[in-house]
C-alpha cells in the first residue's frame, strides 16, 4: 500500500543534509529505527523506491526525515533522488510504502554511525532520552569533517549519552582515519551490544571487526542483509 505525504517544511541541518516534516496519514504506525521507500511526484522519480529512515517518534502527529543530499555531478553513483528531494518545497508530495527494516531498540549499547547512517539512531536515542534510559549508551559518529556532524548539539545535550565524534578528512582533535578494532577496543571495548549503520565499506569493516573479537551475532543490530554470508 502506498501513502501520499505532503511536505510541511524543509530546513537545513548541515551543509548537505535537510530536515523534512510531512503530515502523517491516519493509521501509519511504525517503530523507532524503521524506514520507508520513497517515490517523488516528479516524472521519472515516481517509483524511485529509495529508503529513508523515519526520524520522528511513533506518538507524534507528523513524519520527519533527515536526508543527506547528493549532487549527482559530484556523486555520479547516485541516481538523483536525493538531489531532487533537496529541491522540494512545502506543498509538494511524495509517495511512501509502509515502514520496514531490522534496526530496533534492543537496549543500551554502542551506536556506530557513519554520515547519514546515524538516522536510524535518532528516534531510538530520542525515545530512550524521553524515557530516561539513555545512560549506558555511546554514540561513535564518523564524518568527513566537523561541519557534517548531524544533530551534534542534540547528542551533546543528551544526559547520559557518551558521544565520540570522528572526522576522516579534516585534521584536528576529532581526526582519525577510520573506526577500526583498535579504536573500538580503546573507546568502549567489545563486551557491548553494537548498533551499526553507515556506508557499505564502513559496515563491512566494523561488522568484521566485531565478529573477529567475539561479539555474538545477537549483539550486533544492523539490517539483516549485513549479517548474511
Amino acid at each position: 500500500m502506498l501513502y501520499t505525504l505532503t511536505l510541511q517544511r524543509i530546513t537545513p541541518v548541515t551543509p548537505d543534509t535537510v530536515h523534512l516534516v510531512f503530515d502523517r496519514p491516519a493509521g501509519y504506525d511504525f517503530l523507532p529505527g524503521q524506514a520507508n521507500h520513497w517515490g517523488l511526484d516528479i516524472p521519472g522519480f515516481r517509483d524511485a523506491g529509495k529508503p529513508f529512515t523515519i526520524t520522528s517518534l511513533p506518538d507524534q502527529d507528523r513524519l520527519e526525515f533527515v536526508i543527506k543530499i547528493y549532487n549527482t555531478a559530484e556523486h555520479p553513483d547516485h541516481d538523483g533522488v536525493t538531489e531532487r528531494i533537496g529541491r522540494l518545497k512545502p506543498g509538494d508530495k511524495v509517495f511512501v510504502d509502509g515502514p520496514s527494516g531490522d534496526i530496533r531498540d534492543r537496549g543500551p549499547g554502542v551506536f556506530v554511525a557513519g554520515g547519514a547512517g546515524v538516522t536510524p539512531f535518532i528516534p531510538i536515542l530520542l525515545q530512550r532520552q524521553r524515557a530516561g534510559e539513555v545512560g549506558g549508551s555511546t554514540l561513535i559518529f564518523s564524518n568527513k569533517c566537523e561541519a557534517d556532524i548531524i544533530l551534534r548539539d542534540t547528542w551533546e545535550s543528551m544526559d547520559g549519552l557518551r558521544s565520540i565524534f570522528v572526522t576522516t578528512e579534516e585534521d584536528g582533535p576529532l581526526h582519525r582515519d577510520e573506526i577500526d578494532a583498535g579504536f573500538i577496543d580503546e573507546m568502549v571495548g567489545f563486551d557491548n551490544r553494537f548498533y551499526v549503520c553507515g556506508p557499505p565499506p564502513m559496515m563491512r569493516a566494523v561488522i568484521a571487526d566485531l565478529r573477529a573479537y567475539g561479539v555474538p551475532e545477537e549483539q550486533i543490530v544492523v539490517e539483516s542483509k549485513w549479517l548474511e554470508g
